[in-house]
């Protein structure tokens, strides 16, 4: 399975800090505003550089990707210089360099489909950068307003000459500022929080037919995509003295519930192992610490939301068992009759039934074959050699 250093570094990437794309250049305009452009090169270009560094060494699959916002920067800082020395109304020089970057982003939004095709057909083969373009743009609207109302404000004052114009001026300075500051820092805590939020979430791996981890995928979303994806799951039946034990889904269960089922069963998440899954569920659904299960078999099966992929094992005996009523309704051992005589209530999961029949064909409900572990091994063995 994948791990979750793997994961993790999936969701680094797919939620990018858009932030970190326009850090260099509002530094630059900024410092250029309050300083000159000596100063503000002095202080953007070692910027731009360090996060080129950062990018290739923690990002390093989105680093052509940042290249490209590095030479817009450079490109637009140029423009400034050159813009420089055509006469501007005294008034408006200091707010020169928005207006040079308000043009780019209007630029950018009048042709985001453009560019979205463009960079999606040269990234699709690495990463997937449709996240990573909206928040890109969700940024360019929001940084573009700030800008689109600090330099209209700042034009009017100048323009009709405003009372006070110096000291109200400073203050439209000083909200401007505090507006990107804040922007700024919201970004940096509303991506870590969801990165936090993502990592917490329980991720199923997406396998192919013959098992293969091919992908992942958040729970939920799986189960309420149109799309069925193929998940690894885990199943136990215990058997003992010729009985099975079942447990009867809850209620509020999305697959199967109010039916009975395998006492042991549920997906294996993002980075655990199969025996991990099994005993991670033994603990959390019934207490117990330890059991002694053997694989049997592997089937598919296709449910109203996913396709499982099902490893199924078969215990002879379990530990005293507590139900934990968060996870299961009811126990109830089962006789081989019983089962049979409500088979056709329809009170039995569709991977119970299938398990059936191989626990049938196995031999181990025959009486005297289940009766401890060695003898359950070589009933296994011999049944998947047959099959």
């Amino acid at each position: 399975m994948m791990n979750m250093q793997k994961l993790r570094s999936q969701i680094n990437e797919s939620f990018f800090n858009p932030i970190l794309h326009f850090l260099p250049l509002f530094i630059y305009i900024v410092m250029e505003d309050f300083y000159d452009s000596r100063i503000a090169w002095m202080v953007a270009l070692p910027v731009s550089l360090l996060l080129l560094f950062y990018i290739y060494f923690v990002y390093k699959k989105l680093f052509e990707w940042f290249i490209g916002s590095t030479l817009i920067f450079i490109a637009v800082v140029i423009i400034i210089g050159l813009l420089s020395n055509i006469p501007f109304p005294a008034g408006l020089v200091k707010v020169e360099s928005e207006y040079v970057v308000l043009v780019l982003f209007v630029v950018s939004l009048v042709f985001r489909k453009k560019i979205e095709a463009v960079i999606e057909e040269k990234s699709s083969k690495r990463v997937s950068m449709i996240n990573n373009l909206n928040e890109l743009f969700r940024m360019i609207w929001i940084l573009g307003s700030i800008i689109f109302v600090y330099t209209h404000v700042y034009t009017i004052i100048s323009i009709y000459g405003i009372k006070n114009a110096d000291s109200i001026k400073q203050l439209v300075d000083s909200i401007y500022i505090s507006s990107l500051v804040f922007v700024f820092s919201y970004e940096v805590v509303r991506v870590s929080v969801i990165r936090i939020g993502l990592l917490r979430e329980e991720w199923w791996p997406i396998v192919s037919e013959k098992g293969k981890v091919i992908g992942h995928i958040q729970h939920a979303l799986s189960l309420n995509d149109q799309r069925k994806y193929m998940h690894p799951v885990v199943r136990v039946i215990v058997v003992e003295n010729n009985k099975i034990l079942l447990q009867k889904r809850k209620s509020d269960m999305l697959v199967f519930p109010n039916m009975w089922d395998a006492a042991i069963s549920n997906h294996v998440r993002m980075g655990e192992t199969v025996e991990q899954c099994m005993s991670r569920t033994a603990k959390e659904r019934f207490g117990v610490e330890e059991f002694k299960a053997v694989l049997l078999s592997n089937y598919t099966l296709e449910t109203q939301n996913e396709f499982h992929y099902a490893f199924l094992f078969v215990a002879c005996k379990i530990p005293e068992i507590s139900p934990n009523p968060k996870f299961v309704d009811h126990v109830k051992w089962w006789t081989l009759q019983q089962i049979e005589d409500n088979l056709d209530s329809d009170i039995f999961t569709e991977n119970f039934l299938i398990e059936l029949d191989i626990i049938k064909r196995s031999g181990l409900l025959n009486s005297g074959v289940c009766d401890c572990e060695c003898r359950l091994k070589d009933v296994v063995s011999n049944f998947t050699r047959q099959n």
